[in-house]
């Protein structure tokens, strides 16, 4: 079973420095310290199998296992076994701890036996070439446990593929607890989830002599704060039960007991497995612990950098809008639209496509309606100037009686003069000081055509607009600028 959390929103304005940082480190110490790690264990192999040391440890580990022991003499009876069954045999000796502490403690291979001597200093020697491989050196041991590798075991790696699992995961979920708890928290919590993860798999472990690495109990501790820190917000993850696979939205705490629970699991009943799954709990575990005092205490946490990808519920409606006006049923495609001017009501292009819908009908109150509505958004915005012109014409050249409020003929009258339609600007202002001369909105329409002709060099009538303005509106501010105007 497979879950795994994703990342929705990352800011490379603020980005993920120390989660960047570690993934480097990780990959600098596997590709650098540990480049060399395969040729030294083939050699420490091969000094294991060639040196006589195997034909003394593996075939006692046999006898040990069949509970004849003490019957053996010597090493002697090692001529019974090849060399792929003393292999296979030296592969389950590593993962028996009980016996490796009693070979270790000399139980096994006395100080009475004859080939004690030998086997003592063979066993140094190989254990000598063991400590010449980095992840040996500075992974973790529980019968040899240290403080050193307590954080040395967290950056190694005992593949490229076990480098490279964990840095995928690493990412995904580095980088939005980053993001919400600070680059401070962030960087304690990878350390203290990587602790708690070697030491939970000590207390499991305590006398295997093999080296535990790799940055997993590391995340573990990530993936339990993570859970705990977003708590009941709904978060996306992806889930793969080896023959289905799905993406669900789930409140986040869910995941801790699924998480744990998959791990206790694979401890007890997934069979021998080289994967630390003891210290995945205690990473959990030490991570959850984590959460909770930073959310228990407010310690500072940015839920807000799991965002919920809007859904896109305008876009559909409208090709289906299309697909109806395309097959000339116009009622069904107007419907729809109307929709999504429900959800969305300045939505510019359901307003565009109902206003060509409408104007098949331009004597219906519903045409100027939404001629309105469409000339309105069109002049909020200086890049749809051009858009709002060209729909205005379209307008009164299916209508001969227009029926746009005062208002919005003066902010069309301005606009159209700042974008250098001045003809459609004049005509509209002239018929404003016509009809509604009071209309609010005229004399700042008129500064901007006085303006717009200064532009273009025609002086005089632009002089003659700031007159106007004068004249009609003395006591306006646009009076005042433009007084200061012909003073100039």
């Amino acid at each position: 079973m497979l879950i795994i959390p994703l990342t929705e929103k990352i800011s490379w304005r603020n980005p993920p420095i120390v989660t960047i940082g570690i993934i480097l480190l990780n990959c600098l110490v596997y590709f650098g310290f540990q480049s060399g790690d395969t040729e030294q264990h083939i050699r420490a192999s091969e000094f294991y199998f060639t040196s006589g040391l195997a034909q003394m440890e593996v075939p006692r580990y046999i006898a040990y296992r069949e509970g004849r022991l003490h019957t053996m003499d010597g090493y002697r009876q090692a001529d019974r076994f090849d060399e792929e069954t003393l292999v296979r045999y030296y592969m389950e000796m590593q993962r028996d701890k009980v016996f490796l502490k009693k070979l270790r403690s000399d139980e096994i291979i006395t100080p009475a036996h004859l080939q004690y001597e030998q086997w003592k200093a063979l066993r140094s020697d190989y254990e000598s070439r063991q400590l010449q491989i980095v992840s040996f050196r500075y992974g973790f041991r529980p019968a040899q446990k240290s403080a050193l590798t307590s954080f040395t075991y967290m950056f190694l790696h005992g593949s490229f593929g076990h480098l490279f699992g964990n840095m995928v995961f690493l990412w995904i979920v580095g980088c939005m607890l980053e993001m919400g708890l600070g680059r401070f928290k962030y960087s304690g919590l990878y350390v203290i989830g990587g602790l708690m993860a070697v030491w939970g798999y000590w207390l499991v472990y305590m006398d295997s002599p093999m080296p535990l690495v790799g940055a997993s109990g590391s995340i573990a501790g990530l993936m339990g704060a993570y859970a705990v820190l977003f708590n009941k917000k709904k978060v996306k993850i992806f889930f793969s039960l080896g023959f289905y696979f799905n993406y669900v939205r789930i409140p986040a705490i869910v995941l801790l007991p699924v998480w744990i629970g998959n791990e206790f699991y694979q401890l007890f009943f997934g069979g021998d497995s080289y994967v630390a799954y003891a210290a995945h709990i205690g990473g959990l575990i030490g991570g959850a612990a984590f959460g909770l005092i930073c959310w228990k205490f407010s310690l500072g946490f940015d839920e807000n950098v799991v965002t919920d990808t809007p859904v896109d519920e305008i876009s559909p409606l409208i090709e289906k809008a299309l697909k109806h006006i395309a097959e000339l049923d116009m009622t069904a495609g107007r419907l729809v639209l109307k929709e999504v001017l429900a959800k969305d009501p300045e939505n510019i292009d359901a307003l565009t496509h109902l206003f060509h819908v409408d104007k098949l009908d331009p004597e219906s109150e519903r045409f100027h309606e939404t001629a309105k509505k469409l000339i309105f958004q069109l002049s909020r915005s200086y890049h749809t100037y051009e858009k709002a012109h060209h729909i205005y014409q379209e307008y009164i050249r299916h209508t001969p009686h227009p029926r746009l409020t005062p208002q919005l003929y003066a902010q069309l009258s301005a606009i159209f003069a700042a974008s250098g339609h001045l003809e459609s600007a004049v005509k509209i202002l002239t018929l404003l000081l016509k009809k509604v001369p009071h209309s609010q909105g005229i004399p700042g329409a008129l500064l901007k055509l006085a303006n717009a002709y200064r532009q273009k060099g025609m002086v005089a009538k632009g002089q003659k607009c700031l007159l106007l303005i004068c004249q009609k509106y003395p006591e306006s501010t646009e009076a005042q600028v433009a007084r200061e105007s012909l003073q100039n």
